[in-house]
């Protein structure tokens, strides 16, 4: 889950709040929520935390062992359990992957709010794919502003995304104009 305020960052932190007896709820990551502490202040958040800590744990611990019972798959390469990857957490085989396809995309979600990469590319991958990452990612924000009705916010991404889509455009065409040069020879 991505934070309701930025939008980029995945959401750890669930907020509710009461003003004028109407029920408020935000989904934030860390950097928005200093925000919220600054309009919050007669809140200590740090004592709070103190006290619940000790409730989470043993939630935590007690949906690892339920999340071991459901998860009773083997790999039929190696022969490795869903639970020995959480003990050692590192898998044993490439099919490891499809063995522990469905457990792995929940982790992967509840870790990072998304299965699917959003970061960084390595070092020699195209250019294109960080161009389409960024349209990707611009289009996800014209969305929650049009949700929020930020419509000048939502302009702005609007003609941010068509630079990005043209910018696109003109190197598949830069591609399609080198292969053609590498044909001719």
């Amino acid at each position: 889950m991505m934070c309701d305020e930025c939008g980029v960052r995945p959401a750890n932190i669930h907020l509710t709040t009461f003003v004028n007896g109407e029920k408020q709820e935000r989904n934030l990551c860390a950097t928005c929520m200093t925000k919220y502490k600054k309009q919050l202040p007669n809140m200590d958040l740090g004592e709070l935390a103190g006290l619940l800590g000790g409730f989470f744990e043993k939630a935590l611990a007690n949906r690892k062992s339920e999340e071991e019972d459901r998860f009773d798959a083997v790999c039929p390469r190696c022969g490795m359990t869903y639970a020995e990857f959480r003990r050692g957490g590192m898998l044993g085989c490439a099919d490891c992957y499809r063995a522990f396809h469905k457990p792995l995309e929940e982790l992967l979600v509840r870790v990072s709010g998304n299965a699917q990469h959003t970061g960084r590319a390595p070092g020699g991958v195209d250019g294109k794919v960080a161009v389409k990452m960024a349209i990707d990612r611009k289009k996800q924000k014209l969305m929650r502003a049009i949700a929020e009705e930020e419509y000048e916010t939502a302009a702005a991404l609007r003609d941010e995304i068509r630079a990005l889509t043209a910018q696109l455009e003109a190197m598949n065409a830069e591609a399609e104009a080198g292969k053609e040069e590498a044909s001719d020879e």
